[in-house]
């Protein structure tokens, strides 16, 4: 079952932060002068470089005299506060981007009118920026999925650039856009190709990070694999 997870409040949080400089309601070093961090750490922060803790993301919300409430639109809240209710049938339309996924394929794009997939509403509700994307094939993943398979995915700035323990990912290298599994070690990215039970050392790829933007290389979190469509029958807005 979906859960809210302390990372998407945090990434919340760091978005009405961001909405506040974007709209002139306040700079990045009025931030940091009211919550008492470094300019550099705020901006971090803002850029998805530097994580907010726990205890930084308690003294904001004080600050600013914020509720965790305060950082969902009511329809997300009862969204979740229902997420139990009737989830055998209660689907979401999803926009799919158009285009393939995967290795030696350019990144698929968005359009004005794209095709609509339906998916489960739990599995939708709490994703930043859900969309769905069709797969290409990759031989280095075909015990996990195959070509022209569905991937529904959330752009949480927070949770690509720390990544969540046995995650899948899409990466995007040189070869192509991959989904991978992938974990975060100090300035280093570890790629592993297979099942989550296959033996790293024999799959892994190692991408550093010095230099690079890291959401400019993680680009979003797979929140499910419909291997061969399993859920077309679904119809949209039940």
């Amino acid at each position: 079952m979906q859960v809210l997870l302390i990372a998407h409040i945090q990434e919340r949080l760091v978005e009405e932060l961001r909405r506040r400089v974007r709209n002139g309601e306040t700079t990045e070093r009025a931030l940091a002068k009211l919550t008492g961090i470094s300019q550099p750490h705020m901006h971090n922060v803002l850029k998805g470089q530097r994580l907010l803790s726990s205890e930084l993301a308690d003294a904001v919300l004080t600050t600013l005299q914020l509720s965790v409430l305060d950082l969902f639109d009511r329809q997300q809240m009862t969204t979740f506060l229902n997420r139990q209710a009737n989830l055998e049938v209660r689907v979401v339309a999803i926009p799919v981007l158009e285009g393939l996924l995967g290795p030696g394929y350019p990144l698929p794009r968005q359009v004005l009118a794209p095709e609509m997939y339906t998916v489960p509403g739990e599995q939708a509700a709490l994703a930043t920026q859900p969309m769905v994307a069709r797969l290409a094939a990759d031989p280095a993943m075909a015990e996990l999925f195959g070509e022209g398979d569905l991937i529904l995915l959330d752009q949480s700035e927070t949770l690509r650039t720390s990544p969540q323990p046995q995650g899948y990912y899409v990466v995007n290298t040189p070869a192509g856009a991959l989904v991978r599994a992938i974990r975060r070690e100090g300035e280093a990215l570890c790629l592993w190709s297979g099942s989550k039970e296959a033996k790293p050392e024999a799959r892994e790829t190692w991408i550093p990070l010095a230099g690079l933007d890291v959401l400019g290389l993680v680009l979003a979190r797979v929140v499910w694999l419909n291997q061969r469509r399993r859920w077309s029958d679904l119809p949209a807005g039940a």
